[in-house]
């Protein structure tokens, strides 16, 4: 597994625990836009490893993108998903002012949002490669 892999790889288990926070015995959405947030940021990270890249460490999903080559073909879907910037860090610490907390259904749609990006994601670098994903 290369590297634009193991961040691919990282996203999904950021789709995963999402998933999960919404199908806990007790729903904690404001964790599942965390994660939402977290999947969105390594996916935009995994783009600029494919280009030999190196991310910055920042949440900043928006400033990450902005790095991204104008050639890739995902770049306007990844620039897209900066509205999740916030969630980084907004519902971590208590006292801090918040957005109100996301539905779960708002929760789902951008899940299933980032794994269709996510799916496009592999199917470009698999052919990038000359291989199917």
């Amino acid at each position: 597994m290369d590297r634009t892999e193991e961040w691919l790889e990282a996203a999904q288990r950021d789709l995963w625990a999402a998933m999960g926070c919404l199908r806990a015995a007790v729903v904690v959405a404001d964790r599942a836009a965390f994660h939402v947030q977290q999947a969105s940021e390594k996916l935009a990270k995994a783009a600029l490893i494919a280009y030999g890249l190196t991310p910055e460490r920042t949440h900043d999903i928006g400033e990450v993108v902005a790095a991204v080559p104008e050639d890739f073909p995902l770049r306007v879907r990844l620039a897209a998903l900066d509205r999740f910037s916030a969630y980084a860090v907004v519902f971590r610490y208590p006292g801090e002012q918040r957005p109100n907390v996301p539905s779960v259904p708002e929760v789902e749609m951008w899940i299933k949002e980032i794994e269709v990006l996510k799916a496009d994601f592999e199917a470009w670098l698999g052919a990038r490669r000359g291989s199917t994903p």
